[in-house]
């Protein structure tokens, strides 16, 4: 029984998934017109199919409404936000089908995100309700921010004295 509730997910996923087919002149069309939305759509379109496909494992139906939402939140034109979330998903259909380009590009995604913080609003977004994933890739963002922006014992106490002088100087009465 239960092996037959998950042949039928995956049939229509893969249902879900074959609706966003297209070749590939007609996806580098789709990015050519959506190329002068920004350097901030740009990177969460480098994301979102990453984290579709770090999602649709546990609740594929939210994953991709939830990555609907962010793209129609950034991009306000119709056309053009149906055009991006059809390259991410796109996209994302190919990370299925080759797990070695989707490694890469998952480390690639967790480097972006260390680098700009503020990207992580959109994996809390995509994976939003879904709770594993969700706790899974912060884990690894605060890990890696963690050894990214840690100081050295030295830097401390440097910054700790400086601390004290500056509110000891602050505090005095005169």
């Amino acid at each position: 029984m239960l092996k037959e509730v998950i042949e039928q997910s995956e049939q229509a996923l893969n249902q879900t998934l074959e609706r966003y087919e297209m070749g590939t002149f007609k996806y580098w069309f789709y990015k050519w017109q959506t190329r002068a939305l920004g350097v901030k759509i740009d990177r969460i379109m480098h994301l979102l199919p990453i984290f579709i496909c770090i999602g649709i494992g546990e609740d594929y139906k939210k994953t991709i409404h939830n990555a609907r939402r962010v793209i129609t939140t950034h991009i306000r034109s119709k056309r053009l936000s149906h055009m991006a979330f059809k390259c991410a998903m796109f996209k994302a259909k190919k990370y299925l089908e080759n797990q070695e380009e989707f490694h890469e590009d998952k480390q690639k995604a967790y480097e972006m995100i260390t680098q700009n913080i503020q990207m992580f609003s959109v994996v809390l977004d995509v994976l939003d309700g879904i709770n594993r994933e969700l706790g899974r890739s912060t884990m690894i963002v605060k890990k890696s921010y963690e050894e990214a922006y840690e100081m050295s014992a030295e830097t401390k106490r440097m910054l700790q004295y400086q601390e004290r002088r500056y509110f000891s100087d602050e505090n005095t009465i005169e």
